[in-house]
C-alpha cells in the first residue's frame, strides 16, 4: 500500500504523461497485471500489451486532460479524480459513432471530441498500477468545434 498523498501524486503523474504522448512512461506506472475498462461497462481488457494499444489510441487523436482535485480512498489502495479530455475526432471519432456513444458530424475534419470523466486508478504492492478505470457515460461526451 501507499500513502494518500503518493496516490494523488500518481494520479496526476498519469495525466501529466497522457498529455505528453508518452505511452512508454504511463506503462511504467503500471503492474504486468493491469486490467483496463474504459468505460465502466464495456468491454474489460487485461495485460500490458491492451493498455498499450489503449494509450496509443488516444496519443494518435492527440488527448489532453484537464485533472480535478484528486481523492484517495482509506482503503490504502484507490484514488479516483474529476477529468475533462479533448482529443481530435479522428482517428476514434468513427469508432465512438459506431458504439452510439456520438452522432457523426458533416463534416469531421477539425472536429474534436470532449468528455467528462472520473478516472479511477487501484494501486498493488510497491505503488503500481493494478487497475484503471473510467467512469463516463453518453451524456458526458460530445463532438465540439
Amino acid at each position: 500500500m501507499i500513502d494518500e498523498r503518493s496516490r494523488k501524486k500518481l494520479i496526476r503523474e498519469h495525466s501529466r504523461l497522457m498529455n505528453a504522448a508518452d505511452v512508454d512512461g504511463l506503462l511504467g506506472l503500471y503492474a504486468d497485471e493491469v486490467t483496463v475498462e474504459d468505460p465502466v461497462g464495456g468491454d474489460q481488457r487485461s495485460g500490458r500489451d491492451a493498455l498499450r494499444a489503449h494509450f496509443e489510441e488516444f496519443a494518435r487523436a492527440g488527448v489532453q486532460e484537464t485533472m480535478g482535485d484528486p481523492v484517495a480512498g482509506q482503503d490504502g489502495k484507490h484514488v479516483l479524480a474529476p477529468v475533462r479530455a479533448v482529443m481530435d475526432y479522428l482517428p476514434k471519432g468513427p469508432v465512438f459513432v459506431e458504439r452510439g456513444w456520438i452522432e457523426a458530424p458533416e463534416q469531421p475534419e477539425g472536429k474534436r471530441i470532449s468528455w467528462d470523466y472520473v478516472l479511477m486508478l487501484r494501486t498493488g504492492k510497491g505503488g503500481a498500477i493494478t487497475e484503471f478505470k473510467a467512469l463516463w457515460g453518453r451524456s458526458d461526451i460530445a463532438v465540439t468545434d
